[in-house]
């Protein structure tokens, strides 16, 4: 009798720890699907930063994933300042972005074009982070056969990216704002955090607000 409960319950685990695969691998394959989806759609660009994507959406909003995880969607309701200077113009190294109202900047260096479309490089923050092996891919709209010669090595726009920059190093101070916003989102839409940042980028966010899709 012993054995026959113990067979049983050992068919039980297995029955459970089965399912519990099933479940887990059919939650990334749809969190796989909807990073594909994203991508697919029309953009001003992708930016990835070790496990997180940023997808630079056409409406002005930057869609945000964990891995393949989709976090939230963001934009900034404020204008982001910025003057731009190379070392050299022709030049694919020493980009430096600056906010002429702080001083704040990052630096873009050590670029290299990979063949799956993508560019790599590193950015140093002022705030002493250092980001390496970041990776970029201009949206079809921004595709330029001359990218490497007009002055703006791979990023034509900037704001996207010092936006990204931004979040990126601000996460901690965003983390309820975050959470409310992953609290309100649906299997079909994901919400919206706007945020005013006022004149510095990475001091404080002024004001954080969700929009929860309906």
């Amino acid at each position: 009798m012993k054995n026959t409960f113990k067979l049983l319950s050992g068919i039980l685990a297995l029955l459970v720890s089965l399912q519990s695969c099933s479940t887990s691998t059919e939650e990334a394959e749809v969190d796989a699907k909807e990073l594909e989806e994203e991508l697919a759609l029309a953009n001003n660009g992708v930016l990835k930063v070790e496990a997180i994507t940023y997808i630079f959406k056409e409406t002005g909003e930057t869609a945000k994933f964990l891995d393949e995880d989709r976090d939230f969607n963001f934009r900034f309701v404020n204008e982001l300042s910025y003057s731009t200077t190379t070392t050299n113009k022709h030049s694919i190294e020493g980009l430096t972005i600056t906010n002429p109202e702080t001083g704040e900047y990052m630096i873009l260096s050590n670029f290299e074009e990979l063949k799956n479309g993508f560019d790599q490089f590193d950015i140093e923050l002022s705030t002493g982070q250092t980001l390496t092996s970041v990776l970029f891919k201009s949206g079809e709209a921004n595709q330029s056969s001359n990218k490497w010669h007009d002055g703006w090595p791979i990023v034509e726009e900037p704001s996207p990216v010092i936006g990204a920059m931004i979040e990126l190093s601000l996460q901690d101070s965003l983390s309820e704002c975050s959470a409310n916003a992953q609290a309100c989102s649906n299997a079909d839409n994901a919400s919206t955090i706007s945020l005013t940042n006022g004149n510095a980028w990475f001091g404080e966010i002024e004001n954080c607000t969700v929009e929860c899709p309906n």
